[in-house]
């Protein structure tokens, strides 16, 4: 989960709640009353992940479209993100964010690329994903199979593995192991490459201590105080990314509304990679205070041996002809991309071998805020 840091957040929701529905967009974005035209949207994720977003919607009319969140929309929900996709469709909320993930079970493949095992490596190979245009929109037009719009793709922390008992770094160390997984086909069949018995787990604080390990975003493991059961998190091995899709039922919105929100989306795309960043170095900066998580990291060898692990996942996702070519797009891309440097603990913390307990700041730990107007 991601948290705002600041009251801006609470504010805007407080904003977005009293806005009224009248008034129509103009060809340059604003609207010819004084009342906002007012968009509502769901998703299982917290509200945070997309704000840049409803930022921009807001910031590119000038404030003549704005956006009511609903976040965390039944959320642990397996079936959530299926059900929100046919809420959607039938007009309960203008827009929709579900999970990349979800698509391919529900007879969508055009997104399965940027879930490929070890294709986005780090962030900025995101960012430059997320922020071709071209390739992104080629990418939102698959909903339309289910009578639904693509509007944008919003990027999503790095997802890695982490272990109970055993470190995670070459393709033996997975063999056999029995790994907690959030819902998708493309990282089951790719752990399954491995040797890997996933299991669909819902985190969100549930014990993961049964499981061999898990693959989760850094700030998972900080937020359900999963350092301490999990041993050890390979720094250096993206498996692959958690972007968010925006989608809307097909009649939901004006050519002019459709043009604003795709805008819009892509707008968010930096200014979102640099939240997941950042929330990603504290959540480091916490877990190496805790002391109870060992960065490990699997090395370039090892790195090319999970890929060459994983041939028959990129041979049985390049059988659709989109994704193949979606694929040979993406690499390009990240032929010309500089590579980030593996997470590592802060200098401050980094060499510390106090014991969690002595480290611990009184104000670590994980907080829910609920907003009321």
């Amino acid at each position: 989960m991601l948290w705002r840091k600041t009251v801006a957040l609470g504010c805007a929701l407080l904003a977005l709640t009293g806005c009224g529905s009248a008034g129509t967009v103009d060809q340059a974005g604003g609207t010819d009353t004084a009342e906002p035209v007012v968009l509502t949207m769901a998703g299982i994720r917290d509200a945070a992940e997309a704000e840049d977003f409803v930022a921009q919607v807001e910031r590119l009319s000038g404030g003549a479209v704005r956006i009511e969140a609903t976040r965390r929309w039944r959320a642990n929900d397996p079936e959530a993100e299926a059900d929100l996709v046919r809420e959607v469709r039938a007009g309960t909320y203008t827009l929709g964010v579900v999970g990349a993930r979800a698509w391919h079970g529900l007879g969508v493949r055009s997104f399965d690329a940027l879930l490929a095992p070890l294709e986005i490596a780090d962030l900025t190979l995101e960012q430059a994903v997320l922020g071709d245009a071209g390739l992104t929109s080629q990418m939102l037009q698959g909903p339309a199979a289910l009578g639904l719009e693509g509007i944008g793709i919003l990027p999503g922390p790095l997802r890695r593995p982490a272990g109970v008992e055993r470190q995670f770094l070459g393709p033996a160390d997975y063999k056999g192991a029995g790994i907690a997984i959030s819902a998708g086909e493309v990282a089951a069949r790719s752990l399954a490459a491995l040797g890997v018995t996933a299991v669909r787990h819902a985190f969100e604080g549930s014990p993961v201590n049964g499981f061999d390990g898990v693959e989760l975003q850094i700030a998972a493991v900080r937020d359900n105080r999963y350092d301490g059961v999990l041993r050890s998190l390979t720094a250096d091995v993206s498996l692959w990314p958690r972007p968010l899709t925006i989608v809307a039922s097909r009649h939901a919105l004006t050519p002019d509304q459709r043009d604003l929100l795709r805008r819009a989306a892509l707008a968010a795309v930096p200014d979102s990679i640099e939240f997941i960043r950042s929330f990603e170095q504290e959540a480091i900066s916490v877990l190496c205070r805790r002391d109870a998580i060992k960065l490990v990291t699997a090395g370039p060898e090892r790195v090319r041996e999970l890929r060459a692990a994983f041939a028959p996942v990129y041979a049985w996702l390049e059988e659709d002809r989109q994704t193949k070519d979606f694929l040979v797009r993406m690499r390009a891309l990240r032929d010309r991309t500089p590579a980030e440097q593996a997470l590592t603990c802060p200098a401050s913390t980094g060499g510390t071998k106090t014991a969690p307990s002595a480290t611990r700041s009184p104000i670590d730990g994980l907080y829910e805020v609920t907003w009321k107007n």
